[in-house]
C-alpha cells in the first residue's frame, strides 16, 4: 500500500493504522518492505509459491530472517561489489532545466558505471531523465551522447543513439496487459523483425529466447499472458524489452518497484552484469538502501536541483535521507 507514497505521506498512513488497532480494527497489511513490516506489524506469515513457510511474532523477526524464509536462502544486505572498468563518457548534461520540474541539472555517466539518484518522490528525476530519453518535452540546456552535442527531440531518435529508459510503474507505465509475454518482450524491436508488414516469429522467439535465458526470465509458453508472471519475471520482461535496442545507457526507473527480495536481488545482479559490459546506468530510487547497495555513486536531488553527491563513506542512508529532505 505504500509504494508510491512519500516518506511523510508513509509515516501518515501508519499512524491511521496505528488509530485503526486502538479501535481493535484487524489489517491485513501485505508487503514486500520488510523494514515497514517490522516497524508496523504484531505478527506475520511468509507465503512462498503459495505455501505458507513461516510465520510468528514480529518481536521475534529480523528482516534478514524474514527475507531468508521469503526465497529459501540468505539474501545479501552489503554493498555489491562493482568489479566492471570505467569507461568513456557516455552522457554529459549540463545545465539542463525544465521548469517547474528541474533546474541546472549537470552530470556524466561513464560507459560501466552505475550511477545513482535519488531523493524523495516529486524530486525531479524522473522527468530530467525523460528529457534525455526524448521524452519530456522542451527543455534548455546541453545534452551530450558520446561528447557530442544532440537536441533531444524524440524516443526514437533516443533509441537510435544508445538510450534506453525503462520507466516506473510497469502495470502502467511498461506492460500491455492485451499482450502475451512474447510481444511485450519485443514490442520496441518489432520493426527490425518484420518484412514486407509481417514479422518473422522465428527472428522473435530466438531474440526473446536469448534474453530469457540470460535475465533467467521464469515463464511457462511466450504465449501466455503477461498477467500469468511474478511482478519479478514481468519487470525482467520489460527489461528484455529495452535490452533488445542494445542501449549504450540503460535508464531504470525505480527497477525494483513492487517485487518481492529475491527478484530485487536477481535485478541488481542483472544491472551490474549490464555494467560489466560496459552499459552505462542510471538507477533512479526513493530507496537509499537500494543505491548504497548497487551505484558506485549517487546524487541526491531536492525540490528539482542536485543537492549533492555521495560516494564511500559519504554514501549512507541517513545521509541520503538528511540530504533529500533538505539538510
Amino acid at each position: 500500500p505504500t509504494t508510491s507514497l512519500t516518506d511523510p505521506e508513509i509515516e501518515r498512513v501508519f499512524d491511521m493504522l496505528r488509530t485503526l488497532k486502538k479501535q481493535n480494527v484487524g489489517v491485513v497489511f501485505i508487503s514486500h518492505k520488510l523494514r515497514e513490516v517490522i516497524e508496523i506489524c504484531d505478527t506475520y506469515v511468509v507465503l512462498r509459491d503459495g505455501v505458507v513457510v513461516s510465520g510468528g511474532a514480529v518481536k521475534d523477526a529480523t528482516i534478514a530472517s524474514i527475507s531468508r524464509d521469503m526465497v529459501g536462502h540468505d539474501v545479501r544486505t552489503e554493498p555489491l561489489e562493482q568489479t566492471a572498468d570505467i569507461g568513456g563518457e557516455v552522457l554529459r548534461l549540463e545545465g539542463l532545466t525544465q521548469e517547474p520540474y528541474y533546474r541546472d541539472i549537470s552530470l556524466t555517466v561513464r560507459a560501466g558505471e552505475v550511477l545513482g539518484v535519488t531523493g524523495l518522490l516529486g524530486d525531479g528525476r524522473s522527468e530530467v531523465f525523460r528529457t534525455v530519453f526524448g521524452d519530456g518535452g522542451r527543455y534548455q540546456g546541453g545534452i551530450y551522447i558520446d561528447g557530442k552535442p544532440v537536441q533531444m527531440k524524440s524516443t526514437r531518435q533516443a533509441l537510435t543513439l544508445g538510450v534506453a529508459y525503462m520507466p516506473r510503474n510497469r502495470k502502467e507505465n511498461a506492460i500491455i496487459k492485451d499482450m502475451n509475454i512474447l510481444d511485450n518482450g519485443t514490442i520496441v524491436t518489432l520493426k527490425k523483425l518484420t518484412r514486407l508488414g509481417l514479422i518473422d516469429r522465428k527472428r522473435q522467439l530466438a531474440r526473446f529466447d536469448r534474453q530469457r535465458g540470460d535475465l533467467q526470465i521464469k515463464m511457462g509458453a511466450p504465449t501466455d499472458a503477461i498477467g500469468s508472471l511474478s511482478g519479478g519475471n514481468q519487470q525482467k520482461v520489460v527489461l528484455a524489452k529495452w535490452l533488445m535496442t542494445d542501449p549504450k545507457l540503460l535508464i531504470l526507473d525505480n527497477p525494483t518497484q513492487g517485487v518481492d527480495v529475491g527478484a530485487k536481488e536477481e535485478i541488481y545482479d542483472i544491472i551490474l552484469r549490464l555494467a560489466g559490459r560496459g552499459v552505462a546506468v542510471v538507477v533512479l530510487s526513493n530507496e537509499a538502501q537500494e543505491i548504497i547497495r548497487v551505484c558506485g555513486r549517487a546524487l541526491v536531488m531536492y525540490h528539482g536541483n542536485v543537492r549533492a553527491e555521495v560516494r564511500g563513506e559519504t554514501m549512507n542512508e541517513a545521509n541520503i535521507m538528511r540530504l533529500a529532505t533538505g539538510g
